[in-house]
């Protein structure tokens, strides 16, 4: 797919509508279309992964022409965005812009990655992207305001394959000394929580996540420790190939 094809965009997270990234994002993809439409949750679904609401009916509100807020979550957003209030798909679904990386282990509760995965198997091309941040504040969103545009625009020219989605973290560097995009696989880092004692008996919180330090070769964390725009090709098929091979039929 190439730029000159995308005559509509949809934009989602999993922050929030009030979100400052998904402004930034907004602006980003008036550089490719004049057709912007947002629909994003109500409040933020960080976590969400890909779950779904069943059983109960799902609010959607009209906040300004093309603007649209979701009381369900980022999968929500999009499957009642693009049947619902959309008259006809869009060329492009673009993720975010989180706060927060979505690399390794951590995609699997991304709903930032699930709203990109939900408009993959609508048939739309996706791309998540994130911001990590550090402990420099003053970084913010500056590497992501500065290079989505120059992202988006690569990953266009490469084309995405059905059922695959572009997952994009940027670095918490200062954008000068940010060097390119570079592609790399998921990480293993997760090797526990921290769960925090709630206010009241027998209530629990999840604190942050026990991570391991040491990163794999080429692997996301390590690109972007290195100061790398990461570019991690997703796809919703998650079958164990290898192993299927070994797996034998048994009759009965």
């Amino acid at each position: 797919m190439g730029t000159k094809t995308i005559k509509r965009i949809l934009i989602s997270n999993d922050d929030g509508i009030d979100a400052v990234g998904i402004d930034i994002l907004r602006k980003v993809a008036k550089k490719f279309s004049d057709d912007i439409w947002t629909i994003a949750p109500s409040e933020n679904r960080s976590g969400a992964s890909r779950s779904l609401t069943l059983r109960k009916d799902v609010f959607i509100e009209k906040l300004e022409d093309k603007l649209f807020r979701c009381h369900g979550t980022p999968s929500d957003c999009i499957i009642f965005g693009m049947s619902q209030i959309l008259d006809f798909p869009p060329d492009l679904v673009l993720t975010g812009i989180n706060y927060g990386m979505n690399v390794a282990d951590d995609i699997l509760y991304s709903g930032t990655v699930a709203g990109a995965m939900e408009a993959a198997l609508l048939g739309v091309p996706a791309i998540a992207l994130s911001q990590r941040h550090g402990p420099d504040k003053t970084i913010g969103y500056k590497p992501s305001q500065l290079f989505c545009e120059k992202v988006v625009r690569h990953i266009l020219s490469l084309e995405i394959p059905p059922r695959v989605i572009a997952n994009v973290n940027f670095p918490a560097f200062d954008p000068k000394l940010i060097k390119g995009i570079k592609p790399a696989h998921l990480d293993k880092h997760k090797i526990g929580d921290v769960v925090v004692a709630g206010e009241e008996l027998n209530h629990y919180r999840l604190g942050p996540l026990k991570s391991n330090p040491e990163t794999g070769s080429n692997s996301d964390r390590a690109v972007l420790n290195n100061g790398w725009i990461s570019l991690t090709p997703l796809k919703i098929d998650v079958t164990a190939r290898t192993t299927l091979k070994n797996l034998s039929t048994i009759s009965f």
